[in-house]
């Protein structure tokens, strides 16, 4: 019988420490699913499979280890800092698994799992954290991408990554980042009159 093993998971349950209560309280087996989906149809589109290809292939290189764990860089005479395309990973999986994990297949169809003690958080909720970490990848993935242009004649990286550096200015990407949106909204309470 032929077995297909193309990719180990890039993370361990291990890296998601400060990020939610994945930790203490996380369904490994679950996480696990949304990493390897994450870095197969999310990142990999997104970067290209040559370089998360580098990226296995040549843990010691340094360049390949700043692209992968982050780094600071010197640019145009100013001290940036980017946090590496795992971070970009656990977010990306992260906000998978917190969407997805409460509910599990069985013999009878998809079921929500509930115990006698929790109530299951609303779908929107969900959507809304989601989309924050989702968010929260986008902007780390850009900190990266603003390093990788600036060190992209680097001969172990050259023609390795499938987005332009043409708007690049020694890695300066302009992109807007707002505040995290909770969801929350407020407001001043007036009496009725």
């Amino acid at each position: 019988m032929l077995t297909c093993n193309l990719e180990e998971n890039l993370i361990t349950k291990a890296d998601f420490e400060c990020v939610g209560q994945v930790a203490k309280h996380c369904n490994w087996e679950q996480l696990c699913v949304y990493i390897r989906e994450q870095t197969n149809l999310w990142l990999i589109p997104k970067v290209g499979y040559s370089l998360i290809n580098k990226i296995v292939d040549n843990q010691e290189n340094q360049f390949i280890k700043n692209i992968w764990c982050g780094s600071e860089y010197s640019c145009g005479g100013k001290t940036k800092v980017h946090f590496g395309l795992k971070r970009v990973l656990i977010h990306a999986s992260y906000g998978a698994y917190i969407f997805r994990h409460g509910y599990t297949d069985t013999a009878v169809g998809v079921v929500q799992k509930i115990n006698q003690d929790s109530v299951p958080a609303p779908i929107n909720e969900l959507k809304s954290i989601m989309n924050e970490h989702y968010k929260n990848a986008e902007i780390y993935l850009d900190m990266v991408k603003d390093y990788i242009c600036s060190i992209k004649n680097e001969e172990i990286i050259k023609d390795a990554f499938q987005f332009d550096c043409k708007d690049c200015n020694c890695g300066d990407q302009i992109r807007e980042i707002g505040i995290q949106n909770r969801g929350m909204f407020g407001g001043n309470i007036r009496k009725w009159d």
